[in-house]
């Protein structure tokens, strides 16, 4: 059996960029005798005289056959020695309808290839290229001092990764997207997305690209949980990392409007069913009320919030309960929100800046209330 198996070439080296033997002096002269010997037999079909019309014509097409056949004969002897079938194949395939056209072509195509491969780069390499490894280089700076809040305590992160898509060479918007590609965010699709509209053409290709492998590997993700939930449909914490999983691509931006509600409505179905098998589990509570309200559930998401208001030490909670009680109307609940929980939202405690004003305003109005009812109450 090993001694009749075809000497084809190793499918893992090709995929590693390497080409079978070429042979193209073979394929010229097979090429130049197929198109000489097929405008032979194609010159016996139009003969001077009418009257051998008859006889002319099936010996033109019977050595028409009889040529494709053995090009097909010889192409079949180049797949066992290991040599390349793209030119020989096209001979073949042209040679059938067009006859010595198609030969012709197969020269022109073979003159052209072996001036072209010259400066071309290969696919693997190309591909290789869109997303190299690794180093530490300015956008991996960028990026390092982007996701640890530094981004202003260097000058290589003087411009947000949308900043450099905007006014940077395509060296650099091809080293973001490779960076961006690698360490997906929803933060950096807009970044994504101006490399889609980009006036180059590669930066296009390569953000294209980029967008493709962004989504397949969501999706892998997807069903690799998915297959876990199935596997353990008691199993809280199964369904929680598939919620958190469609949560994160519902909102990576890259959706269209139809698609990010489906994938939204599958989350908040995954919370709400993992959350009925653990409802201790805060971080599922967590999670779900931050989803509902951002899905304009608001009335759902302080119910499912409210028994952690007390407990937890988490400052977030809080806030999404904040949020939720703002939308609703509770003004009265949010103002004892901050005498509740003194310790995360009191006025000692450490809040961003963009929320301790707006807290301690609520607190001043407390102590404003209290100030005029002990007024009232001494008159």
């Amino acid at each position: 059996m090993s001694g009749s198996t075809p000497n084809l070439p190793d499918a893992d080296s090709l995929l590693a960029g390497d080409r079978p033997a070429a042979g193209t002096a073979e394929l010229v002269v097979v090429t130049l005798a197929a198109g000489l010997l097929d405008g032979g037999a194609l010159a016996l079909g139009l003969p001077a005289t009418p009257f051998a019309v008859s006889f002319a014509v099936p010996l033109a097409a019977a050595l028409h056959l009889l040529l494709c056949t053995l090009v097909g004969l010889w192409l079949r002897s180049r797949a066992r020695r290991g040599r390349d079938l793209r030119l020989a194949g096209l001979l073949l395939v042209t040679l059938v309808p067009l006859g010595p056209l198609g030969a012709a072509c197969t020269l022109v195509t073979t003159a052209l290839l072996a001036l072209f491969s010259r400066y071309a780069t290969g696919f693997q390499d190309w591909y290789l290229s869109l997303f190299p490894e690794s180093e530490t280089g300015p956008a991996q700076e960028l990026y390092e001092l982007i996701v640890t809040g530094r981004e202003n305590a260097h000058l290589v992160a003087g411009e947000s990764f949308t900043d450099v898509m905007s006014v940077g060479s395509p060296q650099q918007k091809q080293a973001v997207i490779a960076l961006v590609a690698r360490h997906f965010r929803p933060a950096f699709t807009p970044a994504l997305k101006a490399g889609l509209a980009d006036t180059d053409p590669s930066v296009r290709v390569q953000a294209a690209t980029a967008t493709a492998r962004v989504e397949h590997e969501f999706n892998e993700r997807w069903l690799t949980l998915d297959r876990a939930a199935r596997a353990h449909p008691d199993h809280a914490d199964s369904l929680a990392a598939l919620a958190r999983h469609l949560d994160d691509y519902a909102f990576c931006g890259l959706l269209d409007s139809n698609r990010e509600a489906e994938i939204r409505d599958k989350a908040l179905d995954g919370y709400r069913r993992s959350l009925d098998l653990a409802p201790e589990d805060d971080g599922i509570r967590h999670d779900l009320g931050r989803l509902l309200l951002r899905c304009g559930l608001a009335g759902e998401a302080a119910d499912r919030l409210a028994p952690m208001i007390d407990r937890t030490p988490d400052r977030r909670i809080l806030f999404w309960y904040a949020e939720s009680l703002f939308r609703l109307g509770r003004f009265a609940d949010l103002r004892a929100l901050p005498l509740r929980r003194p310790d995360l939202l009191g006025g000692e405690a450490d809040l961003p800046d963009t929320l301790r004003d707006v807290f301690a305003l609520w607190r001043d109005d407390i102590a404003a209330d209290a100030d005029h009812a002990r007024t009232e109450l001494a008159a």
